[in-house]
């Protein structure tokens, strides 16, 4: 008896040992001691590359007109890239739903068939429907539409100003660079000189005010970039009347928030062989950062989500990410291999400032966010509500973090479970032990 009991007691012990050593896993002590960060510098580097160079992260992103994206990695663990790509702006129809979903793109047609399915299985409207079909289909022919709803970062040019040292009075220190859309397709020519990623890479922690409406944290060795859109001509706005003739003659009431904006941003891991590649061409019309990355998931607060299956073109829509809570949370999410939670991180806060350019009133409004999996990275869309001719701010990082080894949920159960089973042996052992001794001594 007394050796089973060592036995079981050895096992759980060993047992309880494994899970917390697996959970407590890290891949590396990711020390945010702004000490590490206080010397850190930005030079050029290579053909049309700047790096930002710190013991503990080093950070690439173009230069020369190129599309703005970042490359950056933890300096313990440099075969891991992790890959951050602006793709685009896309505006969407929120009629149906308030965020990003690829097949409510804001064109006529799409407009047209969800104005009609959305309204003619109303009973109330089925008397009217087919005078409300004509009615939609003939104001339809006479609008143009502006502009697609898709503007690619690729097929535009982009002014890199800085990188530039900053030192505040408050003692506050960062390296500031800005990359600005300079130049646009035709059809998007309202957009040149009013889209900004505003970056700025923190050498000291600090807390920063938005505009009098809320404060946030900025680490030492974080790289915040303010995602700006000073303005925005929209399709939906062409079609005003329309709505005003539904509301006029059917009492057809169409949801204010009819429209939206979606960040397109591409996530990605490459290993280190891959980089000379990537910064050769990062102008390529392929998405050579897309084919080369090796991400398995994106942890998304405590989702693990695969991305190497590339459903984009299998008629899936994409899922959205709940992340609606305290107001001006952050959303997180990590890169991962297999069962490796990498260091690398792209996180957003879940609202955005609007403001008045007239008037210099600001406001928070929600943000939502949808994703896909792409094959070997993931597609993030970030949907920003209809601003009219408000501005919108926005404020994506990137960084490294330790992070925990992640662990799935079934098998955690199997260890709690396990590890309940073996001490309730252990106990039964040594009760059935004093029963013994009981009547022995009796």
């Amino acid at each position: 008896m007394k050796k089973i009991r060592k036995t079981l007691l050895t096992a759980l012990l060993a047992l309880m040992l494994v899970s917390v050593s697996s959970l407590t896993f890290t891949i590396g002590k990711v020390n945010a001691d702004d000490n590490n960060f206080s010397k850190a510098i930005c030079k050029p580097y290579g053909d049309g590359w700047y790096r930002i160079k710190t013991d503990l992260i080093t950070i690439l992103f173009p230069a020369g007109g190129r599309k703005p994206m970042f490359l950056w990695w933890y300096s313990n663990d440099t075969n891991n890239i992790y890959v951050v790509k602006y793709k685009g702006l896309i505006e969407y129809l929120a009629i149906d739903f308030p965020y990003y979903l690829h097949r409510y793109q804001a064109n006529k047609m799409t407009l047209k068939e969800r104005l009609e399915a959305r309204y003619s299985s109303m009973h109330k409207f089925k008397p009217h429907i087919n005078r409300m079909k004509e009615t939609i289909e003939n104001f339809l022919m006479k609008v143009l539409e502006p502009h697609p709803p898709f503007l690619p970062f690729s097929a535009c040019q982009w002014n890199l100003t800085g990188p530039v040292n900053i030192t505040r009075s408050d003692g506050v220190s960062y390296i500031a660079f800005n990359f600005t859309l300079a130049r646009a397709p035709p059809n998007f020519k309202f957009a040149e000189n009013n889209v900004i990623i505003r970056c700025r890479f923190y050498r000291t922690s600090t807390t920063e005010n938005v505009h009098g409406l809320y404060n946030y944290t900025a680490n030492a060795g974080e790289l915040k970039m303010d995602f700006i859109v000073k303005k925005w001509e929209w399709n939906i706005d062409r079609v005003n009347e329309l709505f005003n003739i539904l509301q006029k003659e059917f009492n057809v009431s169409v949801p204010k928030t009819r429209a939206g904006l979606a960040l397109w941003v591409d996530l990605a891991s490459i290993n280190i062989t891959d980089l000379p590649l990537i910064q050769q061409n990062v102008n390529s019309p392929r998405d050579l950062v897309e084919a080369y990355s090796k991400a398995s998931d994106i942890i998304i607060g405590n989702k693990r989500v695969h991305v190497l299956e590339d459903v984009t073109g299998k008629n899936v829509d994409e899922t959205p990410i709940p992340i609606r809570g305290p107001m001006h949370k952050r959303c997180r999410l990590h890169f991962a291999r297999e069962s490796q939670t990498l260091a690398g991180f792209f996180d957003f806060v879940d609202t955005a400032i609007v403001t008045n350019v007239t008037s210099g009133e600001s406001q928070t409004v929600n943000v939502t966010a949808t994703y896909i999996s792409a094959g070997g990275h993931m597609r993030l869309f970030i949907g920003y509500p209809y601003f009219g001719n408000r501005s919108l701010e926005h404020d994506p990082s990137i960084g490294v973090e330790e992070v925990p080894m992640w662990l799935p949920n079934n098998l955690l159960i199997g260890l709690i479970v396990a590890t309940v089973i073996i001490g309730v042996a252990i106990l039964t052992v040594k009760i059935r032990k004093k029963t013994v001794n009981i009547v022995n001594g009796s």
